[in-house]
């Protein structure tokens, strides 16, 4: 048999193969209800928003997003305070002046300046009991130093990790300071003064840093991040963080599908086929694209409905489950200008790297207007937590404060919580372990497998401007394979 029979005879097997599992048949569906792109981008989020803009706007290529909110924007929350008419960002704070941050800024006409955080006292509480611990915080010039040091770490491997894992080395070639657990790493590079500030800003480490592989830590605080804290050059809308996402919206009305989800799906190497239904009039639709751009975190409850095979479950099983929740609280009986930092014991008298040594925290902080006695609400956790099951933290964690005497007040504290959002994900499996086994390289084998591409910041960095950068990166390689 000739190489040309041969390939043939494989195609017709292939299509045969596809025919004989086709679930969705377009013949259920009017013509109104089919819709056929180039690219479907799953979710509306930062690298979602993001790549429909480019894709349509520049590219000359047809999109369609599907996303289950209301709204586009993702971890970007703001609560607007009835009594003075005040904005609260109470989801993402600033950017970073790195990749296309500033140009996308400006594309949308969002006038921006420098961030500055509001100056706050800090009470550091057992998270236990909300009794005071005794427990001294480095010094500014210890932690500035140590994040001094962590840059000069994150910048001799930068290229390995952004924008993305792309150029990641193979198993036998990883850095051993990548493979070293990070407590390890952080007492041997003398940067302990750092990990106050580094946890306290990525959230990264909930229930034990130090096991942590240090590339973990490296992913959830690398180089841009780490530039933009030494350097002070943080940037944020003047007016809101939603207004890029306002206007966005805008632009792109007519290939944006809101309040969407996914019921099924089918994906080979020919394309892509997904049934969505829209919550407000329970109608489905059918959109037929050559490519799907995947953006939100990929957990098995979401990647559910979108028909895993053996080699996507093989990669995305392992990953562990966080719970994070954001929010705006009036609480009356916290100071205002107040920090509230709900730690473990261990960390008395100044162990830093003991400073996520507990299933969950919690951080509540001042964000104004004065007189109000509003909060935001930072919550993570390692185990399972509802919305319900956050509030009902929040405000237990409040009341042992009043229990504990740590604030001056008597009788049961009236917490109204304002606004609260989950910003849940999953995290690479824990340890050097997988690593060592090839699991980056395993993971970006997935890029363009079953006409399907990856994209948010479980392939990156969480942070807004890292996951821009990242998506450009998939864009381009995903026009290349259409």
């Amino acid at each position: 048999m000739s190489r040309t029979q041969a390939s043939v005879l494989g195609l017709i097997a292939l299509a045969c193969a596809h025919f004989a599992r086709a679930k969705i048949d377009e013949r259920d569906f009017d013509a109104a209800g089919v819709i056929e792109r180039d690219v479907a981008i799953i979710g509306g989020g930062a690298a979602g928003t993001y790549a429909a803009v480019r894709l349509r706007e520049d590219l000359n290529t047809s999109i369609i997003v599907i996303e289950p909110k209301n709204w586009l924007g993702g971890h970007v929350d703001t609560h607007v305070a009835p009594e003075t008419n005040t904005t609260l960002e109470y989801g993402v704070q600033s950017y970073m002046q790195y990749g296309p941050t500033v140009a996308l800024f400006e594309r949308f006409g969002v006038e921006f300046g420098s961030f500055t955080s509001r100056r706050l006292a800090t009470l550091n509480v057992d998270v236990e009991t909300g009794k005071t611990l005794d427990y001294t915080a480095p010094a500014l010039n210890d932690t500035t130093e140590g994040l001094e040091r962590w840059l000069q770490f994150v910048e001799k491997y930068d290229s390995l990790v952004e924008p993305g894992f792309w150029n990641f080395p193979s198993p036998d070639k990883i850095p051993a300071e990548f493979l070293m657990p990070f407590g390890e790493f952080a007492r041997k590079q003398k940067i302990e003064a750092a990990v106050p500030r580094i946890v306290t800003i990525s959230g990264v480490g909930v229930g034990d840093l130090r096991i942590l592989s240090t590339l973990q830590v490296v992913q959830a605080f690398g180089l841009a991040v780490t530039k933009g804290v030494v350097e002070g050059t943080f940037i944020q809308p003047k007016v809101s963080n939603s207004l890029l996402y306002q206007r966005a919206y805008e632009l792109l009305t007519d290939d944006i599908r809101l309040g969407s989800t996914i019921q099924e799906t089918e994906r080979d190497p020919t394309g892509v086929r997904i049934i969505i239904q829209s919550e407000n009039d329970q109608v489905k639709t059918l959109i037929k694209a050559r490519k799907v751009l995947w953006t939100p975190y990929p957990s098995q409850g979401n990647l559910k409905p979108f028909d895993q095979d053996a080699k996507e479950l093989q990669v995305f099983e392992p990953w562990t489950p966080e719970w994070d929740y954001v929010g705006v609280a009036s609480i009356p009986c916290i100071p205002e200008n107040t920090s509230v930092q709900y730690m473990p014991r261990a960390v008395e008298p100044s162990d830093h790297l003991a400073i996520r040594d507990h299933p969950y925290f919690l951080t509540l902080g001042t964000t104004g207007p004065p007189g109000l006695h509003l909060f935001r609400v930072m919550l993570g956790a390692n185990f399972s937590v509802t919305h319900e099951e956050a509030k009902a933290m929040v405000t237990s964690s409040v009341q042992k404060l009043v229990e504990a005497g740590t604030v001056n007040h008597t009788g049961h504290c009236e917490v109204d919580i304002k606004a609260l959002s989950a910003h849940n994900g999953v995290l690479w499996p824990r340890g050097s372990e997988a690593l060592e086994q090839g699991f980056v390289q395993e993971l970006y084998s997935l890029q363009g497998h079953r006409s399907t591409w990856w994209t948010g910041r479980s392939w990156c960095e969480e942070y807004s401007s890292n996951v821009w950068a990242f998506t450009e990166t998939v864009v381009e390689r995903l026009l290349k394979s259409l």
